[in-house]
């Protein structure tokens, strides 16, 4: 899979034009690389379909209105350029590839505007990459390793946590700390109050004493996938509690996940050193694995593993 990626350059979208992914477009003293001050949501396809657009591009203006940032493009444009983007891409991948697309939203603001509140207008960019399934294989046959970062998740006083903002230093110092002890770990940050809450990029979710439990949305971002994930649990008849998870309940988890638009659900082999569970996926994990599947009319792990 993605042996085209290697020769054929993807189409972008940026302000009203579909460029080729390797032209270059920001200036070193662009918002969104000086300030960081640019939302963005992302969007994957199954079967070249795009997979929970109308949710995603919701947030996505959620995100613009909780960011004080102006945006006046209609979500149905936004869908509109999302298919044409995936049309014109198509016939430069493999038939079995599927695509990962991550819009952003850059911020109208400048740092002396000549009077106030006169800022240059907002932007659209959006990156249309495909999903590397040979890479990410092996956490649906080993699990994810998962360490717990000394850096703490920003509260929702500074940055709301309902905004999916581009600021990330936090996440970035979080994996540096985690895969300095453990190289092919992944971090999950706490809060201030020692709380679980979620990883650099995505929610996490415990099964314990039958129940699946996951962390409030107090201080988390309110997961695309999480939300599908409980939905489709409580379809299933299973026990779904959302509340403040310790590190001590974590590590006697029977079993553990995260939730995120690529891989669905990614199954957790172990968390600071402790094993998680005694299979890869767990009973309950490979449940929703599977009902998810059906949904998408897709069998997600065979996708990952090439079968």
């Amino acid at each position: 899979m993605n042996q085209n990626r290697e020769t054929n350059d993807l189409l972008m979208y940026f302000d009203g034009d579909y460029l080729p992914e390797s032209q270059p477009i920001f200036g070193v003293s662009d918002t969104a690389q000086m300030w960081g001050y640019s939302v963005s949501d992302t969007i994957r396809t199954f079967g070249k379909k795009l997979h929970g657009t109308s949710d995603h591009i919701s947030r996505l203006l959620n995100s613009c209105s909780e960011a004080n940032i102006e945006f006046d493009i209609p979500s149905t444009d936004i869908q509109t350029i999302l298919s044409h983007l995936v049309e014109k891409n198509t016939p430069l991948v493999s038939p079995e590839d599927e695509f990962l697309i991550i819009i952003y939203i850059i911020g109208n603001w400048s740092f002396n505007p000549s009077k106030a509140g006169d800022y240059p207008p907002s932007r659209l960019l959006i990156h249309c990459s495909t999903i590397n399934f040979t890479e990410h294989a092996k956490f649906f046959i080993e699990g994810q390793k998962v360490r717990t970062s000394i850096i703490k998740q920003i509260p929702s006083e500074s940055i709301s946590s309902t905004i999916k903002h581009r600021s990330r230093m936090h996440f970035v110092m979080a994996d540096k700390e985690v895969k300095s002890i453990e190289p092919d770990a992944s971090p999950l940050l706490l809060d201030y109050d020692e709380n679980i809450s979620e990883s650099i990029y995505a929610n996490f979710f415990i099964v314990k004493d039958n129940t699946i439990q996951t962390p409030p949305l107090q201080n988390i971002l309110p997961g695309i996938t999480r939300k599908k994930i409980i939905n489709l649990a409580k379809q299933m008849g299973l026990k779904v509690e959302e509340k403040n998870l310790t590190l001590e309940e974590v590590h006697s988890a029977e079993e553990a996940f995260f939730t995120s638009t690529s891989r669905i659900i990614t199954p957790i082999s172990s968390i600071d050193g402790i094993s998680i569970g005694t299979v890869i996926p767990g009973n309950m994990t490979q449940k929703l694995l599977i009902e998810y599947g059906k949904n998408v009319g897709v069998d997600i792990v065979a996708q990952f593993l090439g079968k």
